[in-house]
């Protein structure tokens, strides 16, 4: 195979991350054969892993190093073949490489956005950009990195056809990595009954394969991306596990025990309310898969400044140094089939206009909930719909999560800002009866102060005056505080800082959907997405029991009416702000006709065509989907490979 490297300086190979990454610690590393010692430089890059300055910018100018550069780029489709060509490079895209390179296929990747550099001094970096930067949290680090279309600053993307409380807030990153660069680290598994909505409780859909199915899977994704925790979050909703967490709990904070002492017998919806620690892909064991120990910076979201949480960047280093291609700097714009409906071509456009293509024995699309469905919709020159799309479900069933937040003054200091951002939560209400009529939802103590409630210390302008009791705004200008008065008022404050947040789920509802606007264009050329949403009285009835909760537990911690906040908008059962958890968009079943994808994730009409990710979900839950994305793509990763050696 020619490898895409060789007609392109934005690719990398596993040749050249080597060379920079081992020059000079040994010979038996550099000048040998890529495939022959693909395990050998794994275990030489996991014991160098926290020692060396690890780029992921290979092929870049600013690095002074560049893969062959030909005078001329040429298109060669009949030199440019790989076993597998995976669209997207974060949970999903990253471990299904891995997998497959450590096989020993032929693997390239093909990512809208840039890799980055990434050490603890480029992570620090990035950190301080963040501190000083006016764009929103999750792309603040990131915005040189992004797609073409977002790198001069991330633009409202969405064309929206509803606003106000309708309007879908779900956000993502492109870039090498993925939204995964910036994830908080919760790892749950969904329950038994989130696979059988229908079923239990007349709502939703079921999926086609059961708890039971994806639990071995479960386990090996808990263990291939570090999850420390206990199994308490699993026992309170019945779901059985065969195998313990690889690591022990991340501590529980003063603020959690402060908490779990004061709310002790507190009974809702017919439970007794437990709180317990949340499984989380962070390091509580120094070493483990080659991540150091957690040290508490409480800035998970938008970035690990050491790299102890979990991110797709783990895996996908795994799968350069086996051999794999990483392809950045490459937005794909449509899909080729056959006749028999066997995709042939992905056409990608690089940032300077020029225009490739690659073909291969499979395609996974791993982009994400809005990038895969448009992706399959763009490519309608073949097919009028778009492809996938006998159906008619391409780009609908489109699902986040609705949150609830609230805030709260505690009587006592409990010392808020340290540690991960959350270490435990509320699990119990993510499953029972009550789902029939409401939604259910997980509510997790948060243990950075108000930062992500009502924008503390400054504050959130949205939010009515109510919604910032406390903060700067707050206290200078509608308190008049200056001085040692403002200083002492901000000490006090910022010692009794309490905050919930509740992620409450949705139902599919294929009116909820993304399509291709007809007017509005990215700086590519390519329509952007049109989002037509609602959020139900299903999930608005959910966010108000969420609510009743809260009340409930500021109560028993004492706190004064006036110095809480819940109801941050009028409209009081408005999500406060989007999971950014985008799921539904080309789910999977049974059945041709209702559904995208079957149980192994292969589009129905598409014999080579794959989807990974949450795309996939036919239902939502209450936990975050990051787990079962990637027990999902695990189970992928081997069904393809078993069906490649078989053919």
């Amino acid at each position: 195979m020619k490898r895409l490297s060789e007609r392109s300086n934005r690719s990398f190979t596993c040749s050249t991350w080597e060379q920079f990454m081992f020059t000079g610690t040994g010979n038996d590393v550099v000048g040998s054969n890529t495939k022959e010692r693909s395990f050998g430089v794994h275990s030489a890059f996991m014991r160098h892993l926290r020692a060396a300055t690890v780029a992921l910018a290979i092929g870049r100018d600013d690095l002074g190093i560049q893969s062959a550069t030909p005078k001329k780029r040429v298109l060669a489709m009949n030199s440019n073949f790989a076993d597998v060509a995976i669209i997207g490079s974060g949970f999903a895209g990253a471990l299904i490489a891995s997998r497959l390179a450590e096989a020993g296929m032929d693997v390239v990747l093909i990512e809208a956005g840039l890799p980055f550099e990434d050490g603890r001094h480029a992570r620090e970096g990035r950190l301080q950009v963040y501190a000083n930067s006016n764009e929103a949290e999750i792309f603040a680090p990131y915005s040189d990195l992004l797609a073409p279309q977002e790198r001069k600053g991330k633009l409202d993307y969405y064309v929206h056809q509803r606003a106000g409380t309708n309007r879908f807030e779900g956000q993502y990153l492109r870039m090498a990595g993925g939204t995964g660069l910036a994830w908080l680290g919760t790892a749950l598994r969904f329950c038994p009954n989130d696979f059988r909505m229908m079923t239990a409780y007349g709502r939703g859909r079921d999926w086609p394969l059961s708890y039971a199915e994806l639990e071995l899977w479960y386990c090996m994704a808990e263990e291939a991306i570090g999850v420390a925790g206990s199994q308490d979050a699993d026992a309170s909703l019945g779901s059985p596990r065969s195998r313990p967490l690889p690591m022990p709990t991340i501590p529980q904070s003063y603020a959690d025990l402060y908490a779990i002492e004061r709310i002790r017998g507190l009974r809702f919806d017919h439970q007794e309310i437990q709180i317990v620690p949340t499984p989380q892909a962070r390091n509580s064991v120094d070493g483990y898969n080659g991540r150091p120990l957690c040290e508490g910076y409480s800035s998970c979201v938008p970035l690990c400044p050491v790299g102890a949480k979990y991110d797709p960047l783990v895996h996908l280093r795994h799968a350069l140094l086996n051999g794999a291609e990483l392809v950045a700097d490459a937005v794909v714009s449509k899909l080729d089939a056959s006749a028999d409906g066997r995709i042939t071509k992905a056409w990608f456009r690089r940032s300077d206009g020029l225009i490739e293509s690659i073909q291969a024995r499979v395609f996974v699309l791993a982009a994400n909930g809005i990038e895969t469905p448009k992706l399959l919709l763009q490519s309608n020159h073949q097919y009028g719909e778009g492809l996938a799309n006998e159906s008619g479900l391409v780009g609908r069933n489109l699902m986040d999560h609705a949150e609830k937040h609230s805030w709260a003054i505690v009587q006592d200091p409990i010392y808020p800002y340290r540690g991960p951002q959350s270490t435990s939560g509320i699990e119990l209400l993510r499953d029972g009866g009550f789902r029939r009529d409401r939604a259910a939802f997980r509510t997790a103590l948060r243990n950075d102060g108000w930062r992500n409630i009502n924008g503390a210390p400054f504050d959130d302008a949205s939010l009515p005056s109510d919604g910032s009791t406390g903060t700067l705004r707050d206290l200078v200008s509608r308190q008049g505080l200056v001085g040692e008065e403002l200083f002492n008022a901000v000490r006090r404050t910022g010692l009794r800082q309490f905050a919930l947040q509740s992620v409450v789920e949705m139902l599919p509802d294929p009116d909820n959907r993304i399509i291709l606007s007809q007017e509005k264009r990215d700086e590519s050329g390519l329509p952007r997405p049109e989002i037509r949403f609602r959020l139900d009285e299903y999930s608005r009835n959910g966010i108000a029991a969420a609510a009743r909760l809260h009340h409930e537990i500021f109560r028993r911690l004492g706190c004064i009416p006036a110095q809480t906040g819940i109801d941050l908008q009028e409209d009081r059962t408005a999500s406060d702000a989007g999971g950014s958890h985008i799921m539904g968009t080309t789910v999977m079943g049974s059945d041709p006709k209702t559904s995208v994808v079957d149980a192994n994730c292969m589009a129905h009409a598409h014999k080579n065509l794959f989807i990974a990710g949450s795309a996939i979900f036919p239902t939502g839950a209450a936990a975050n989907p990051t787990l079962t994305i990637c027990a999902m793509s695990l189970r992928l990763a081997q069904h393809l490979q078993d069906t490649i050696h078989a053919s």
